[in-house]
């Protein structure tokens, strides 16, 4: 997992816990299950699909690609 990845999903979290939200809050508001963002939030898989709902959902405009020039 990269190091952008990682601070993604570290931003993630931070939203979530502001929100009040557990893991099982974020998996239903953006409709998957629960271990769907386990294994996000653990080893990083998840399809490009989901990962957009979230930053919808969570008002992100981190990539959680990091873009060479």
């Amino acid at each position: 997992m990269s190091q952008q990845h990682i601070k993604w999903i570290e931003l993630v979290k931070e939203r979530i816990e502001k929100r009040g939200w557990s893991q099982t809050d974020l998996a239903i508001v953006v409709g998957v299950t629960s271990s769907a963002i386990t294994q996000l939030f653990k080893d990083g898989k998840g399809s490009d699909d989901l990962k957009l709902r979230i930053n919808k959902k969570l008002r992100i405009n981190e990539s959680w690609e990091k873009f060479e020039e």
